[in-house]
């Protein structure tokens, strides 16, 4: 039998199970506030919210930002569209592109689902204790970018 001289394999196996139920719990929480969304779709509601934050992008842009397949993508921007709240024009600098841009009203559902999910933060964040608020956003900081340095492939490919 083996014993282990410091518990690094538990601590790494238990963070990534942690870290695992967060995200799937966060990303549910999400989808409950997307469903107050006055669009028909979670997709809609990402495309609405991306756009909003991102600015004016192609389909093949927002494509690679939501991780969609763009035939999926490319229905829901049709239906968002048909609802106003959304534009396609063409690209100034790629005839063959389309650029999508919110419009009037797209930019007020963006923001109005942002508020919604800003408000659900501040109620998840508000249930910590106090004493431990500041040290949470430091900490989802430096997550946010570690997050990002793997995705950039700094850390090289898991598999």
């Amino acid at each position: 039998m083996t014993v282990a001289k410091n518990n690094k394999v538990g601590e790494v196996s238990q963070t990534g199970a942690l870290l695992r139920t967060v995200t799937r719990q966060f990303a549910e929480l999400q989808q409950r506030n997307f469903a107050c969304c006055d669009v028909q779709s979670t997709t809609q509601c990402a495309i609405l919210t991306t756009l909003e934050r991102e600015g004016d992008q192609t389909l093949r842009a927002l494509t690679s930002s939501l991780n969609l397949d763009k035939a999926w993508l490319s229905r829901s921007t049709d239906d968002l569209v048909e609802q106003g709240l959304l534009v396609k024009t063409p690209h100034p600098g790629d005839r063959r592109a389309l650029l999508l841009r919110l419009t009037d009203a797209g930019h007020q559902a963006a923001q109005d689902l942002d508020a919604q999910l800003n408000a659900q933060s501040a109620r998840v964040l508000a249930r910590l204790p106090e004493a431990d608020r500041a040290a949470t956003l430091r900490l989802l900081t430096g997550l946010s970018a570690a997050l990002q340095a793997e995705l950039d492939g700094e850390g090289g490919c898991g598999c």
